[in-house]
């Protein structure tokens, strides 16, 4: 009768913990989408306004789009290969420059491929066959 406690005990404590870790997953998933997707379309907002022509509300916007990245960015730290993340600091060093001297062509460049790797890196989290194989 004590060993069918003990094994019923054992079972509840890994399924408690696979549980733990599927939630802390599908949790940590949902937020990296989340943030991705916000992050995105402030990026997209602040890639409209320089499409106008209209450069200081396309640095104020990309200045907010820094700071709310800047947060953001502490937590993905936690869930994501740090290259990516450095790719996108680099994106967004060279956005800035070429708002700053007006070079739309260019800077349109470095908003598209920063918008791609901010959707990229949820869909690389994500937990699927591809990524496992």
């Amino acid at each position: 009768m004590m060993d069918v406690k003990r094994v019923f005990g054992a079972y509840m404590i890994v399924l408690t913990v696979v549980v733990l870790i599927i939630a802390g997953g599908v949790i940590s998933q949902r937020y990296l989408q989340r943030s991705a997707d916000s992050l995105a379309a402030e990026l997209k907002d602040a890639k409209a306004l320089m499409e106008q022509d209209n450069w200081d509300e396309t640095e104020e916007s990309f200045d907010r789009f820094v700071g709310h990245w800047r947060e953001v960015r502490r937590y993905w730290a936690m869930f994501t290969d740090h290259f990516e993340l450095d790719n996108i600091d680099m994106k967004l060093v060279r956005a800035r420059e070429f708002i700053r001297t007006r070079d739309a062509v260019n800077a349109s460049a470095e908003f598209g491929e920063a918008v791609q790797l901010l959707e990229h890196i949820p869909e690389r989290e994500r937990l699927t066959l591809n990524n496992i194989f």
